[in-house]
């Protein structure tokens, strides 16, 4: 290869291959940052954690931090996107595939919800970090919050409007319906997590809840008031 070939690349920069293996690399850095500050996060607690703490768990220098971050509350958000996209995520299938029938809706509805509850299982202590000291952040991190949970209320309300308009559902306000899924979900997730649902598993509350969700808590059709048909 003569001068003129070297200089030729030179100005043409690095290869599309080492350019990805520099994304590559750059990508699992930041991975990295971010798994360790979660560790931390989740040791210390948000207000009382700090950069250097973040640098020492990922065995990395502040300056490189800094290439990817700009303070803790960047990189404490950035575990928020990184947990919400993956809870999005869980319903991908559900949302490429409509449910064309109740019993349908109800098992993809079920398994969602367990693919759901397997992630936050797996990082619940960053999760209830999260829940518990993200509206003290500021104003800004407690508004991405509410968008989460309104984000989770308009997948519920799309599926709500799909089963209605194919006519296994009753119709009713969506948009109310939603948000009182969302809600339940919540508050029962915070319930089991604090003990205070006795010994039912997570896979028997899901199927419960949703049970509920379909079928309300009145008396099959044709039974006395006694239960027996």
């Amino acid at each position: 290869m003569d001068a003129t070939d070297t200089a030729g690349r030179e100005r043409r920069g690095p290869s599309e291959f080492r350019r990805k293996a520099d994304e590559r690399r750059k990508g699992q850095r930041r991975e990295e940052l971010l798994d360790a500050a979660a560790t931390v996060f989740t040791r210390e607690g948000y207000h009382r954690a700090l950069v250097s703490d973040i640098v020492a768990q990922a065995g990395a220098g502040q300056g490189t931090f800094y290439r990817y971050f700009r303070d803790k509350r960047e990189v404490f958000e950035a575990l928020f996107d990184r947990f919400v996209e993956s809870v999005l995520g869980q319903f991908s299938e559900m949302s490429g595939n409509p449910p064309r029938s109740v019993a349908e809706y109800r098992d993809a509805s079920v398994g969602a919800i367990q693919r759901v509850a397997a992630l936050a299982e797996r990082d619940r202590a960053l999760v209830l970090l999260i829940v518990r000291e993200g509206p003290t952040v500021d104003a800004a991190f407690e508004k991405r919050l509410a968008e989460f949970y309104e984000r989770l209320a308009f997948l519920a309300q799309s599926y709500l409007d799909h089963a209605v308009r194919s006519g296994f559902a009753r119709p009713c306000r969506t948009a109310v319906v939603a948000q009182g899924l969302v809600g339940m979900g919540f508050w029962l997730a915070q319930q089991w997590w604090n003990g205070r649902l006795g010994d039912v598993g997570v896979e028997r509350l899901i199927e419960e809840t949703v049970d509920f969700a379909f079928q309300g808590f009145g008396a099959p059709a044709g039974a006395t008031s006694g239960g027996r048909p």
